[in-house]
C-alpha cells in the first residue's frame, strides 16, 4: 500500500511539473495520411533519431550522451523501457537513481530532443530475458509469454498500470517530448502471432494515454514478419540496415502494403551490430554504405532511427543471450558514439551529412570533446578466499540458502541472476558425475579441487558430465552454476541452474544445499575475509581477489584483463560486469568516472584462470583505451 501511495505521489508531482507546459503549448502530433507525413502542431514533420538506453549508461553521463546526440544534428531519441529493470522482484517498482526514466526524458527535452518510447512489454535489445521479468516463470512455471495467456496479460496490465501514468505527463500533448509509443518489439518474429494479445496491449495504452497518441509497431521488412506484427489502428514501421536503393524501395513497398498511406519509417537502421562471446569477426557496413542508404531514405521523405547511436554497457548481470552464446559486457554496437561516449568517424559522417541538408531545420551543434580517459596502471590483488569447501561453508551462513532433497532452479530459490552454489556431502563414491540439463555453466569441485567445467551450450560445444577424482563417501561435492544471461530471442521460459537430478555413476545424489551468490554477499564476504588473513591460495588460484588503488584525478578508464580467465568484477561496490578474455573478443571492461573514488577497492571473482600472478599476488592493469580482439570486415 505504501509503495502504491508513493507511486501516486510521484505521478502527481510529474503532472504538476508539466501542467503549465501543456496549458500553454497545446502541442499535437498526428499522421497526415493524405500527404504521407507526420504533422507536428499541424505542420509536416519527420524525425531523424538515435537509439540510446538509459539503463546501459550511468546517470552521471545521461546529459553528456544526449548532448552529443543533439550535436550530431538529430532531433529525437528512441528508447526502450525494460520491465525487468523496474520490477526486478514481483510488485516492487523502482524508478529512482539509475532507473529514473522521467529524469532521462526531462534531460532529452532540455536538449531539444523528442522521444519515441518503446514500452514493450518485450524489448529484445540483447537485454536479459528481452526485458521480461524472470519471476514470471518462477510464479507461473509454464506461462506462455508474449501471448494472450491470461496470466501473462494480467501481469502486463499491472505493470502498464504503473508505467503508463508515469509517462502520461511527458506526452507531447501534455507539454512533454514523447511523440509516439511502440507496442511490443518485432512481434512478427515471434512464433505466437497472437492478435488478441496485441489488441489488448493497444487497449491498455489507449486507456491510459488516450486515443490521440500514436501507437506504432516495428518489424522486419518482409511479409512473414509484418503479417503477424501489425495491428489495425496501430501504425506499422519497419527496420533494415544499409543496403542498395533497390532494396530500400522493396522494403518500403512492403511497409506500404500494410500502410498504404502515411509516413515511411525505418525504426531500426543499423550502423553497427551486436557481439557475442567467442565471436572473432563481423561484417559491418562501411561509412559510405551507411550515409548512402540514409540519404536515399531522406530523399524519399522517410523518418529514420539509428539503432544504436550510443550503445553503452551491460553492467552487472544484465546482458542477454543469443541461442549459441551470451552477449558481451560491452554494448558498443560499433555505434556512432562508442561505449564511453567518444565520437567516431561514423558520428562525424552523420553530422556532416545532416549539416549539408538545406531543408533539415535541426542543424548540428558544436563538436563535443571526448571525455578524459586515464590509465591508472597496475594494481596488485591478493586471493582472499579460494573456491571450494570453505567458500561454500561461509556462504551457507547467509540468508540466501535453502536445503532440499533434490536440486532446485535459480527461480525456485528466488535468485534472479549471477551464481548459485549447490553443495552436498557425498554418501557414496564414484567417478562419473552427470547433469543432463543445467544452465548455463557449472564448475564442479570435490572439496577444494576443481574437477571440470560443464557447459549447457556454447556455440556448438556442450558437456554434461565430468570424471571425478577422490570422490569418496564423506567428500564435499560443490557445483558453482553461472547464469550467463537469459535468452532474448526467440522468447523461451529460460530457467537457470541445475534442472535435473545429478547422478554419480548412475546413482542419484540427494540432500542438497543451494545458496544464491548475490553481489552484495560477494562484496561483504570479501570485505570481511580480507581482514582475517586466514586462507591461502589453492593451486588453481580460483576464488575471490581483492586490491586497492589510489586515483588522484578521476576519469573514465578501462580494466585490462588480458591474462585472466573468466569472472566478475566489482569496483567500489559497483558490479562492472562479466569478463572472459580467454575466449574474447572483449579484453577490457569500461569503468566510468562516477564509479571511481580517490581510494578504490577492486574485488574479482575469478572462475577459471587468474592472470599475471606471483606467489603472493596477481596483477591487473587500468589503461586509457579499450581492447577488442575482433575483426571488422
Amino acid at each position: 500500500m505504501k509503495r502504491f501511495a508513493a507511486i501516486l505521489q510521484y505521478i502527481f508531482i510529474c503532472q504538476k511539473i508539466f501542467s503549465h507546459l501543456a496549458n500553454s503549448s497545446h502541442s499535437s502530433f498526428a499522421i497526415d495520411y493524405q500527404n504521407d507525413t507526420f504533422l507536428l502542431n499541424g505542420k509536416p514533420f519527420r524525425y531523424i533519431s538515435g537509439s540510446i538506453h538509459y539503463f546501459r549508461i550511468p546517470p552521471y553521463y545521461w546529459a553528456d550522451r544526449l548532448r552529443r546526440i543533439r550535436a550530431a544534428g538529430l532531433n529525437a531519441i528512441q528508447l526502450y523501457i525494460p520491465w525487468n529493470f523496474h520490477e526486478v522482484y514481483n510488485g516492487r517498482y523502482l524508478f529512482n537513481g539509475k532507473r529514473n526514466i522521467t529524469r532521462f526524458i526531462e534531460l532529452a527535452a532540455s536538449n531539444q530532443l523528442f522521444v519515441l518510447a518503446r514500452i514493450g512489454p518485450y524489448i529484445c535489445a540483447e537485454w536479459e530475458n528481452g526485458g521480461l521479468p524472470w519471476w514470471l516463470i518462477h510464479k507461473y512455471g509454464n506461462i506462455h509469454q508474449r501471448t494472450s495467456d491470461k496470466r501473462f496479460l494480467k501481469e502486463v496490465e499491472l505493470w502498464f498500470n504503473v508505467l503508463l501514468p508515469i509517462l502520461n505527463p511527458y506526452l507531447l500533448k501534455n507539454g512533454g517530448p514523447i511523440l509516439m509509443v511502440q507496442l511490443e518489439n518485432e512481434y512478427g518474429s515471434h512464433y505466437a502471432c497472437d492478435q488478441i494479445y496485441l489488441k489488448r496491449l493497444s487497449e491498455i495504452v489507449r486507456y491510459h494515454l488516450g486515443p490521440d497518441v500514436i501507437q506504432y509497431t516495428t518489424d522486419g521488412s518482409a511479409e512473414s514478419y509484418l503479417k503477424c506484427g501489425t495491428l489495425a489502428g496501430v501504425y506499422p514501421t519497419i527496420d533494415f540496415g544499409p543496403t542498395t536503393r533497390q532494396n530500400v524501395q522493396a522494403y518500403f513497398a512492403m511497409q506500404r502494403h500494410y500502410a498504404p498511406h502515411g509516413p515511411l519509417v525505418n525504426s531500426e537502421f543499423y550502423p553497427g551490430w551486436l557481439v557475442i562471446w567467442g565471436q572473432k569477426s563481423e561484417k559491418l557496413p562501411s561509412i559510405t554504405e551507411i550515409i548512402d542508404t540514409a540519404d536515399y531514405m531522406y530523399q524519399l521523405g522517410a523518418s529514420i532511427n539509428f539503432y544504436m547511436f550510443h550503445g553503452g554497457t551491460n553492467f552487472g548481470y544484465w546482458n542477454g543471450a543469443e541461442i549459441t552464446a551470451p552477449v558481451i559486457t560491452s554494448y558498443d554496437y560499433s555505434a556512432p558514439l562508442t561505449e564511453a561516449g567518444d565520437l567516431t568517424q561514423k558520428y562525424m559522417a552523420i553530422r556532416n551529412w545532416l549539416a549539408s541538408k538545406s531543408d533539415w531545420p535541426h542543424k548540428p551543434g558544436d563538436i563535443p570533446r571526448d571525455n578524459l580517459k586515464i590509465g591508472y596502471g597496475s594494481v596488485k590483488l591478493k586471493e582472499i578466499l579460494p573456491l571450494g569447501k570453505h567458500f561454500w561453508e561461509l556462504v551457507t551462513v547467509s540468508q540466501y540458502c535453502q536445503a532440499t532433497k533434490y536440486p532446485i532452479s535459480f527461480e525456485q530459490l528466488d535468485h534472479p541472476f549471477g551464481f548459485v552454489i549447490y553443495y552436498t556431502t557425498l554418501k557414496f563414491g564414484g567417478t562419473n558425475l552427470t547433469i543432463p540439463l543445467m544452465k548455463d555453466r557449472s564448475y564442479v569441485f570435490i572439496n577444494n579441487e576443481l574437477q571440470g567445467i560443464l557447459v549447457n551450450r556454447f556455440d556448438s560445444y556442450w558437456k554434461h558430465w565430468v570424471y571425478l577424482k577422490d570422490a569418496r563417501a564423506s567428500a564435499t561435492l560443490g557445483i558453482l552454476v553461472e547464469n550467463q544471461g537469459r535468452q532474448t530471442i526467440p522468447t523461451i521460459n529460460d530457467f537457470k541452474g541445475i534442472l535435473t537430478n545429478v547422478t554419480l555413476d548412475g546413482q542419484i545424489i540427494d540432500d542438497w544445499i543451494q545458496c544464491g551468490l548475490h553481489s552484495k554477499l560477494i562484496i561483504s564476504m570479501a570485505q570481511r575475509i580480507s581482514r582475517w588473513n586466514y586462507f591461502s591460495r589453492n593451486k588453481n588460484g580460483l576464488g575471490l581477489y581483492m586490491g586497492h588503488f589510489y586515483a588522484n584525478h578521476l576519469a573514465d578508464t578501462f580494466l585490462n584483463l588480458s591474462k585472466w580467465g573468466k569472472g566478475q568484477v566489482f569496483i567500489n561496490g559497483h558490479n562492472i560486469g562479466r569478463y572472459w578474455p580467454s575466449i574474447g573478443p572483449q579484453i577490457t571492461l569500461y569503468v566510468p568516472k562516477p564509479y571511481l573514488k580517490h581510494h578504490n577497492t577492486v574485488i574479482m571473482l575469478e572462475l577459471e584462470q587468474p592472470g599475471n600472478c606471483q606467489k603472493q599476488f596477481c596483477i591487473i592493469n587500468f589503461i586509457d583505451h579499450p581492447i577488442f580482439n575482433f575483426t571488422e570486415s
